[in-house]
């Protein structure tokens, strides 16, 4: 779920951070979605400054700089993406059997990789020199 936090106001290009003007409160570590004509990307907050100082949270009101993954521009609209609980089970699910098919896949791999060596291997046990 999306919920409407913030407005672009401005955007410093060389250093690739934004001014938001915030609707409502915000913090390091949330995930947002910023969404415009040309824009369309998310990032999880890892630090945002007001006035130059480094702040954990921010609310109503308030302009802060939040360093940016990709190009913004003025207008753009800033979302706090909230993951129900049931959408968190659901992933944590995913990344559970990703894991599990990730170390099925190494069991079945390393046989398959020692039998190759064994039959590389002259009668010495040693590899055998290519011609």
């Amino acid at each position: 779920m999306e919920i409407e936090v913030g407005k672009v106001t401005h955007y410093f290009n060389k250093i690739g951070v934004a001014v938001i003007e915030l609707k409502d409160k915000l913090k390091v570590g949330d995930k947002i979605h910023i969404k415009g004509a040309t824009t369309d990307f998310t990032q999880v907050i890892e630090s945002m400054q007001i006035n130059h100082s480094p702040v954990q949270e921010a609310g109503y009101g308030q302009s802060i700089g939040l360093k940016v993954e990709d190009r913004v521009r003025e207008g753009d609209i800033v979302y706090k993406i909230e993951e129900t609980e049931e959408a968190e089970s659901v992933r944590e699910m995913e990344m559970y059997e990703k894991e599990e098919e990730r170390k099925t896949k190494a069991k079945v791999a390393k046989p398959k990789a020692m039998k190759q060596a064994e039959t590389k291997k002259g009668k010495r046990g040693r590899p055998k020199k290519s011609k």
